[in-house]
């Protein structure tokens, strides 16, 4: 890791546990004192204010242009926005409570009050959190994403509901997939039926990690996937990390640390990032994918949940891709793909159906659903090769702003 320790991430996730149990035990016992109707009032507003934060945050970090400022201005307006919901809902809960207080519900009223509370809170929190962590803060983004109580929430919550929640947000974090002229000549492919889920594929899943990370100079976050190809060092696209300077990595395991750039090709369109104390293992490098064959493309759409797509091979050549942003006219070994690639899946890999590398998601169709693009081994192998010999950090190029 570049400027903070493991034993740092240790620390600050466990403070942050610990904060976090006394909030949902303090939020049990408020529940069962107030009772439901006034705790529904109560956590209404906190959850509306919870809301607002969620996009308010990303957005301030964008307005704020002193990098000094900008990480406490974000957090300070996700706390002011929480106290405003929680004190609007108390108000209107104690009105309408008074009544409930004096029937003979009142201990029926109190325990699901004290239920009701525990689990509106615990979504709080997972709200809140999802937010902070995608500003991709150093310290602050893996001691989040390292905290076994926001795991535990998490894995509680259903994945379409943090899928929706995610692709919501995407409105305000730099997650942009870059979008590909049409080389694709035909009517919209039809995607694959069936999912590939073998041993070999979900372990190799087990590689793929999500990137945060903030670029500064353009004051936005920025959100993408990666994949582990040789001890603690992650390969992703170059227009996930740039002008960012310090990438956080996070893992399915939980597992969360920050790392440093230490290859960056901007006309190819990948990068290597070095992350210390990373566990999980490296992926293998395959071979190309023949047309007609299925893959698997994995990844983090729009910075949320893991996901892994069929993809089917409609093509691989070499040719010369006119993006809507960024490097046109430029050369390179690509997969076409029918498969669902949304953004936030930008460096993630596109996977044999043995669990090995064959290529990494890059790029959509700005015209036509359902296809997508992904760089051939030919681009990827000898980044691979190289990538466990790197270790000096480099820039990592200009952001643009999205």
């Amino acid at each position: 890791m570049t400027s903070i320790t493991i034993v740092e991430v240790i620390s600050g996730s466990l403070i942050l546990d610990i904060v976090l149990i006394i909030l949902l035990i303090s939020a049990v016992f408020n529940g069962y004192r107030s009772g439901l109707v006034r705790s529904i009032s109560s956590i209404v507003g906190l959850v509306l204010g919870a809301v607002a934060a969620y996009f308010v945050v990303p957005l301030v970090g964008s307005w704020v242009t002193d990098a000094q400022w900008r990480t406490p201005a974000a957090l300070l307006s996700a706390v002011v926005l929480l106290a405003f919901g929680l004190s609007f809902g108390r108000a209107l809960g104690s009105r309408m409570g008074r009544r409930v207080r004096k029937s003979a519900l009142g201990l029926i009223d109190r325990v699901s009050g004290a239920l009701f509370t525990l689990i509106a809170t615990a979504l709080t929190i997972s709200l809140l959190a999802f937010s902070v962590s995608a500003l991709g803060v150093p310290f602050l983004s893996p001691a989040i994403a390292s905290s076994t109580v926001i795991r535990t929430i998490n894995l509680l919550t259903p994945d379409p509901v943090q899928s929706w929640l995610a692709e919501v947000r995407s409105i305000a974090v730099a997650d942009g997939l870059p979008l590909i002229v049409d080389v694709f000549d035909g009517p919209p492919p039809t995607l694959p039926d069936h999912a590939i889920d073998n041993p070999s594929v979900a372990a190799a899943e087990q590689s793929v990690v999500r990137i945060t990370g903030n670029a500064f100079a353009c004051g936005q976050n920025q959100s993408g996937s990666g994949f582990v190809v040789a001890p603690n060092r992650v390969i992703t696209n170059a227009h996930v990390v740039s002008g960012v300077s310090d990438p956080v990595v996070e893992a399915q395991s939980g597992q969360a640390l920050q790392g440093k750039v230490v290859y960056f090709d901007a006309v190819v369109d990948l990068a290597v990032i070095a992350v210390d104390g990373l566990s999980a293992p490296a992926l293998a490098a395959g071979t190309n994918l023949t047309p007609s064959s299925v893959g698997v493309a994995a990844g983090y759409p729009f910075g949320g949940p893991f996901v892994a797509n069929p993809a089917a091979v409609l093509a691989i050549n070499p040719l010369v891709l006119e993006e809507t942003s960024s490097q046109p006219g430029i050369t390179r070994e690509v997969y076409t793909l029918a498969s669902d690639i949304q953004q936030g899946a930008s460096g993630g890999p596109l996977l044999s159906t043995n669990g090995a590398v064959v290529g990494v998601v890059f790029a959509k169709s700005a015209n036509t659903a359902n296809v997508g693009y992904a760089l051939g081994m030919s681009e990827v192998k000898p980044v691979i090769d190289k990538s466990a010999s790197l270790d000096t950090a480099v820039s990592s190029g200009s952001c643009v702003r999205g």
